[in-house]
């Protein structure tokens, strides 16, 4: 893969202030600064190091416990640093406890794929309560993340890699017309293993993900949310399902339920489904039951509102939380249904 060598460094917008974002072949060789910058430099012998390791799941409620945990048996304080090394729900989870540890702990993350940074250091995932998941808000307490080309980028089948892209489609129709063409002009060398456009790429969709979360409005910071409500659905009926083609079909189902309400163009749905063609994600096969699908997605929006509200795209830069007429509803999952259908089946 060719990557620029060359350390590129961003401040990135987070709830609460900013996060200083460095990126680049080998970057974990300049991350001492950073630890010594977090820290301060210490008055005699210089630092000291302590490992603790956390067993799958993290995004839980007990992980929190068992870190919590780990940090008084250390003794930690608020003077010292946690380095999170990890994917997005290890970096999650530390950013939940480090951020209330002693009044607040200073975090720097180490991730070891593209979805650390979306949806780890920048977003943090929301903890899981007895089974329902993204329960409970994580505010972000990353104040540097340290991405080294080198051992975060997989290939490009990789779910990790295939659900960022995903994210970056998603982001860029909530941000602006912009982001979405300079996404759609970047997609063939995304897929033809350009490095320095991936990385490139990252990068913007990182900025643009802290903005969006940022933002004073909630129906801003809703949008993040754009497509989950279906994925999350469709991850109860088909476990085994890859996430990312969920959250993409999630994202072509808004569109379509857009359109049926007279609100998004039909060219712009079409846009949307081209660039997540383009970007490796084609739509799944499955057999789901209408009325399953119905129902689980009902629990699904309930879990977390009194009203039944989809993700809806107005346009592209702009996507709010609407309402969904249940007829509509249950004509556009029972189409879904129909035309995901397996071949054969």
């Amino acid at each position: 893969m060719n990557v620029r060598r060359q350390l590129s460094r961003q401040w990135v917008p987070i709830v609460g202030g900013s996060c200083d974002v460095r990126m680049g072949e080998d970057a974990i060789m300049s991350a001492s600064k950073v630890f010594v910058d977090s820290v301060s430099r210490p008055a005699d012998a210089g630092f000291s190091c302590d490992v603790c390791e956390l067993e799958p799941p993290l995004r839980t409620f007990d992980a929190a416990a068992r870190l919590a945990h780990a940090l008084r048996e250390i003794g930690a304080t608020a003077d010292d640093l946690c380095v999170a090394v990890g994917d997005a729900d290890l970096i999650s989870v530390a950013s939940y406890v480090c951020g209330a540890w002693c009044q607040g702990m200073s975090v720097v993350a180490v991730p070891l794929d593209e979805l650390g940074l979306l949806e780890g250091a920048l977003v943090p995932r929301a903890l899981d309560v007895d089974g329902a998941q993204g329960m409970l808000f994580v505010r972000p307490c990353v104040k540097h993340v340290v991405i080294d080309y080198g051992r975060v980028l997989g290939g490009l089948d990789d779910e990790s890699s295939r659900r960022a892209r995903v994210l970056m489609a998603g982001t860029s129709l909530a941000s602006s017309e912009k982001e979405f063409s300079t996404l759609w002009d970047c997609a063939e060398q995304i897929m033809a293993d350009d490095g320095a456009t991936l990385c490139a790429q990252l990068m913007d969709t990182a900025k643009a993900r802290g903005k969006l979360a940022a933002s004073s409005a909630a129906a801003v910071r809703a949008s993040l949310g754009y497509g989950r409500s279906f994925a999350n659905a469709c991850q109860v009926l088909m476990p085994n399902a890859p996430y990312s083609g969920l959250l993409a079909e999630g994202m072509r189902f808004c569109a379509r339920i857009s359109v049926a309400q007279g609100k998004l163009p039909l060219d712009d749905m079409l846009a949307i489904d081209e660039l997540l063609d383009a970007l490796g994600i084609t739509p799944i096969e499955c057999d789901v039951n209408q009325e399953e699908l119905v129902e689980a997605f009902r629990r699904e929006r309930l879990l977390r509102s009194r009203r039944l509200m989809l993700e809806i795209p107005l346009a592209i830069g702009r996507i709010r939380l609407s309402t969904v007429e249940d007829g509509m509803l249950r004509e556009h999952l029972g189409a879904w249904c129909v035309v995901h259908r397996r071949q054969g089946v």
